[in-house]
């Protein structure tokens, strides 16, 4: 009788809501957390580097990520079934590699061109990379932890609908949450960080040049450790209020080009491996 009375509770059409309303929150809650923990630090970093629109990725990234989360959730829960869910959140996680490596090498530079023509007419963003090997790099980082969300989906958000405390309401949340927070930290570093090291130590570079204009005892170890001599071609262009965008890149990455507006002056900066060598106005 308690087996049959269950199953009618939980054929119930308000409980079958609630299941797929928990599915969808689930899933909201996966995508932002991938988007957070992928773009969110570094936003924050790039928001201190005097960069151009630091906060664009993160932006880009809640929306997309939000719509596959939710939709994996919510398909998971409709169809109540943890093997379809493992279908549906290995979906998720292949749009979400996607999104790794085509966010910051293709719809952003798209972007800027569109908000800011003038920048965008001077980014270079065409250099042939191996996109399907970082594609699979990224897809194998995020993969198990995505599968390992979508498996246990069902089992934990069942449970929170039927529980009355805070505790048991919130804890697929938090278990949702812990597991994929590893995954998007770990593809932080697949394209972000290359980009952030670039912009960031260029940044560092100009400040300290800043800092030290009037300073004819300035030390030199210092000042060769910052590579200050880098913008002795452009020190003249040189101030205070400045953007930042990586403009160009090699495929490995090892090269990039950052893109620095000086007021109404435009200088292009090759850094290898993060090191200013050489600046330029530029073309």
């Amino acid at each position: 009788m308690t087996t049959k009375s269950a199953r009618n509770t939980e054929a119930h059409p308000a409980v079958i809501r609630l299941k797929r309303l928990a599915g969808i929150v689930y899933g909201v809650i996966g995508g932002l957390t991938f988007a957070l923990a992928t773009w969110g630090w570094d936003g924050y970093r790039l928001s201190q580097a005097h960069v151009y629109l630091p906060w664009l990725s993160l932006s880009v990234a809640l929306v997309f990520c939000a719509i596959g989360g939710a939709a994996a959730g919510w398909l998971t829960a409709r169809f109540d079934s943890s093997l379809l869910g493992v279908l549906f959140w290995l979906i998720a996680a292949l749009s979400f590699a996607w999104l790794v490596i085509v966010l910051p090498l293709q719809i952003n530079p798209f972007l800027v061109s569109k908000i800011n023509p003038q920048m965008g007419a001077l980014l270079n963003y065409t250099k042939e990379i191996e996109m399907s090997m970082r594609f699979s790099v990224a897809a194998s980082w995020i993969i198990p932890f995505m599968l390992i969300a979508g498996v246990a989906q069902l089992p934990v958000t069942e449970s929170s609908v039927f529980s009355t405390s805070f505790f048991g309401k919130t804890m697929p949340l938090v278990f949702c949450i812990a597991v994929i927070s590893l995954s998007g930290a770990v593809a932080d570093g697949l394209i972000n960080a290359h980009f952030r090291d670039a912009v960031i130590s260029m940044d560092n570079t100009i400040q300290f040049t800043l800092d030290n204009k009037d300073n004819p005892k300035v030390d030199k170890d210092i000042s060769r450790k910052m590579h200050s001599a880098s913008l002795n071609t452009v020190k003249e262009y040189v101030a205070a209020s400045r953007q930042l965008m990586v403009r160009e890149y090699d495929p490995t990455f090892g090269e990039i080009n950052v893109l620095i507006r000086f007021e109404d002056k435009w200088v292009d900066c090759l850094l290898i491996y993060a090191q200013p060598v050489f600046c330029k106005v530029a073309d």
